[in-house]
């Protein structure tokens, strides 16, 4: 299971390009890539859809977001 920022360099896709066919910001993106952040189910659905599965929306779950309580 890719992380999004393996998936994006690996691919040569353009935070901007992704953000635009998952239908959220550049710098959710960012903050995603970083893992600041987990993405709402439907957002996560999506990604999985553009990554044709490469990150299912179930490895979101998995994600330890940075400064998120234990």
């Amino acid at each position: 299971m890719k992380k999004l920022s393996e998936y994006l360099t690996q691919n040569g896709i353009r935070q901007e390009d992704f953000a635009a066919r998952i239908g959220v910001t550049q710098a959710t993106v960012s903050r995603l890539k970083a893992e600041i952040m987990r993405p709402s189910i439907k957002v996560a659905a999506r990604i999985e859809a553009e990554t044709g599965g490469a990150i299912p929306a179930a490895y979101w779950a998995t994600v330890q977001v940075q400064g998120a309580a234990q």
